[in-house]
């Protein structure tokens, strides 16, 4: 069946952020198992502009299938300069963070999806449409057996983020705190700076403490930030780590374009001594990224 795309009345308007949901809904709307496709409007809250979700509800017993072509999806269709990361902070969905260039600059694209027929398929008020099988006589709407979407959070949950993740996460979170630094929202950017500084940590524990790595004695680490600066200290690798990452904290959340390409730098050099073939591995990606946030 062909996917009908909801087209707004003449002459309505939406945000430039939004506009690249019209571009995402074209590639995920081929899809079968693909109900509806919502694109909902960013809070009033000034800190998510520059920030676009789009809800899709997904037949249930393929959701799964469907997070695990997501990314590869946006990144070839849709032109993400990044892998996309999972976001667990949201507690009913399957929702993926993704950097999508749109007239020059970069969107935060959150892909939120849940299954079809689920209360959480139920768009916000002021949504826009943009796919609705159910006005086609498409596939029946999901029952309540095939919600496995608990299931599959419990796993998400369970599963080892592998270093590559945490780099595009911190990588993504950084762009986030430098629009509200540069705004002015001084807390927002801390809160901010505090989450990409952990993905950062994260990527380390990763990459120099779990298994076999270089890093002995990692128990202290394992409560979060405690110990960990002794712990990085134990190795010539961790000492350099240990060196860069002092040097993001101190430097705080970056409201300038040269203080964004500093942090930049830290971050690359940071995850550079734990991860090399992973920071090798992003590195056309990392270029299209700096080229966008105009620091070349």
């Amino acid at each position: 069946m062909t996917a009908t795309l909801v087209l707004d009345p003449p002459g309505a308007g939406h945000p430039t952020a939004l506009a690249c949901l019209d571009r995402v809904a074209a590639a995920l709307g081929t899809s079968p198992e693909v109900h509806a496709l919502h694109a909902v409007p960013p809070p009033a809250d000034p800190r998510h502009d520059g920030e676009a979700l789009l809800l899709v509800a997904v037949r249930g017993d393929r959701l799964g299938d469907f997070c695990s072509v997501l990314d590869t999806l946006v990144q070839s269709e849709v032109g993400a300069v990044l892998p996309g990361w999972r976001d667990r902070s949201v507690p009913d969905a399957l929702e993926s963070v993704h950097l999508v260039p749109q007239d020059d600059h970069l969107v935060r694209l959150r892909v939120r999806a849940v299954p079809a027929g689920t209360p959480a398929a139920e768009p916000p008020a002021g949504s826009r449409t943009l796919l609705d099988r159910a006005a086609e006589g498409g596939a029946p709407a999901d029952t309540p057996e095939d919600d496995l979407l608990p299931a599959l959070l419990a796993a998400e949950h369970r599963r080892d983020r592998d270093p590559a993740e945490l780099l595009t996460e911190t990588l993504v979170r950084l762009h986030t705190v430098h629009a509200d630094a540069r705004a002015g929202r001084s807390l927002e950017a801390y809160g901010g700076f505090t989450l990409l500084c952990t993905a950062l940590r994260e990527l380390l524990r990763a990459s120099l403490i779990a298994g076999a790595g270089p890093v002995p004695h990692a128990e202290p680490y394992a409560a979060g930030w405690a110990g960990f600066d002794a712990t990085l200290a134990l190795t010539p690798i961790g000492r350099r780590c240990r060196g860069e990452l002092h040097a993001l904290v101190a430097a705080g959340p970056p409201a300038d374009t040269p203080a964004l390409a500093h942090a930049v730098e830290l971050v690359l050099r940071t995850a550079g001594h734990a991860a090399p073939a992973v920071v090798a591995g992003l590195a056309g990606p990392v270029d299209s990224y700096r080229r966008y946030l105009h620091l070349d």
